[in-house]
Parts: C-alpha cells; structure tokens; sequence
C-alpha cells in the first residue's frame, strides 16, 4: 500500500507534505485494513466482526432465528441460492435440528399456493417460531405458509374420495394463535402399560372418562348431511362415570378423587379444541 506522502507533487511545500502527512490514515491503518481483508477466511469469525459479515451478505434477517451464526456465515450464502426450492428448507430443518418435511400446495386447487411444514411432533415455541421465520424466508415469493403440524393431522374431504368419518369437512385441524399467522395443529398420544400377573382373580375396575362432544353445529354420525348447517366449531367436555368386571387382571393402586363422584372438579379434565373453523376463528 502505497503512502500519500510518496505520491506528493515535488514542488509541495513543507506545509503541504506536513498536512498530507497527517491525514494519511491508510499508511496508519494499512496493518487493520488487511486483517479485516483476511478475516472471512478464518475458520471462526471473531464476534465483534461477525455481525458486519452477516449484513454484508444479507443475512441480518436470517440471523434472528438461527442461534448459531458462525454457521449461518459459513452455510448461509449457499442457503440464499436455493432460496425457493425444498433444499432451502432441508437447509433450515438441519440448522434448527427438526425433523420435518416440505409439503406444497397441489396445483390447480383453490389454495394452491399455500404449502405446510410436518413435524414429528410439537417443538418448544421459540424453535417453532424460528422456523416459521426461516421458512417465510425461504419460500417462493408466490407461496404462503399455511400450516404447521405434528401430532395430529386431520385433513379436509372430499366426498368422491374419502370415508365420511375419516376427515374434516373443508378445512385442516389446526388452531391460530395470537401473533402466529400459519394454523398449528399439534397432539399426542398419553397412555400406560399394565402388565398383567399370572393370578386368575375379579376386580371391578373404574375410572373417569371425558367425551368431547359438539355443542353446535354438525355430527356426522348423528346427523343427516342435507338437514344440517355444516358449522362444527365449540365442543364441550361432558363427564361420565364407566365401570366394567375384567376377569385376568392383577390388582394395580389407581388414583381416585377425595370426594364423591358428583363433586368432581371440571379441572381434571383438559379441554382441548378440535376444530378452529374454515376462516381460522373458533366457531
């Protein structure tokens, strides 16, 4: 690197030469200016540096859903040249360690442009939200994220193509939150094993069910599809109380209520919503 006091006219005055050698930064920082030259070509990025790479690439708002950025930096550029494509998002489920699957729209339906993204299961919030943000980075500028699912996946019907009972009427499960454009519909499955003993013995055995029913709307089991207005929406918990004789059992400790049957609190049972309505609200 060259010093401005070399490239000086010779007929400059000392008051000239003294002046451009005090403005002369280069020559100063000359040492400065080539370690940031030299510093993408580290294998770690130093942290004061690596915020100022990131926004000279363009991925200042990728980096606000990935926690690691020294390998958005390293796997980011690749990652913007596939934006649009399903290797963008096999990219995405990799850097939030998901399992998870692109799902597009099917062309010449209504909503062919919205897509869904399957998961597993349902994953903490703040990696859900991450995902939402990377995935709105990575589509295609025609597509729109519709739906997140894991757990539990009900899908619409068509009646020249599935079982009455087997589906939705015109929409997926799902629900909307507050702040949370795309539907979730997450679910799992609670349940025991109970081993049973050699000994031959009868036992009564009881417990609480909780059946979820609709309070308005459409059931298509009870229901004929012509008479009704096809609306399901609000459900209900209603509580019953079953009991039947098994006859091989072995004696298991169950947990039971402190009071009688008829002052069992609502609170055991966990109301859950089944159906959030065609245009995302709850009925």
């Amino acid at each position: 690197m060259t010093d401005l006091i070399d490239i000086v006219p010779r007929n400059s005055t000392p008051l000239q030469r003294s002046v451009v050698a005090t403005i002369d930064s280069r020559s100063r920082h000359k040492g400065l200016v080539q370690s940031i030259i030299d510093v993408r070509y580290q294998d770690t990025i130093p942290e004061d540096i690596l915020p100022w790479l990131l926004r000279h690439w363009g991925l200042e708002d990728a980096a606000a859903f990935v926690a690691d950025h020294q390998r958005l930096y390293k796997e980011g550029k690749h990652w913007q040249t596939v934006r649009g494509r399903l290797e963008a998002f096999e990219i995405v489920f990799e850097w939030l360690a998901l399992n998870g699957v692109y799902e597009r729209g099917t062309r010449g339906d209504v909503r062919w442009g919205l897509f869904q993204i399957g998961l597993d299961g349902e994953p903490e919030m703040r990696t859900l939200l991450n995902l939402i943000g990377l995935a709105n980075l990575s589509k295609r500028a025609s597509s729109v994220l519709g739906r997140v699912y894991g757990g539990y996946d009900i899908r619409p019907m068509r009646l020249d193509m599935m079982r009455l009972d087997g589906a939705l009427l015109d929409d997926w499960s799902g629900v909307y939150l507050d702040g949370i454009k795309p539907k979730l519909s997450f679910g799992g499955v609670h349940g025991g094993t109970i081993e049973l003993g050699p000994e031959l013995h009868t036992n009564y055995f009881g417990y609480l069910d909780g059946v979820a029913r609709f309070e308005e709307g459409f059931v298509l089991d009870r229901s004929i599809l012509d008479q009704e207005v096809v609306e399901p929406s609000v459900i209900a918990i209603q509580a019953a109380f079953s009991s039947e004789i098994i006859d091989l059992a072995d004696e298991v400790l169950m947990m039971w209520p402190s009071t009688n049957w008829p002052n069992v609190q609502w609170s055991r049972f966990d109301p859950f919503t089944i159906y959030g309505g065609p245009d995302g609200s709850s009925g």
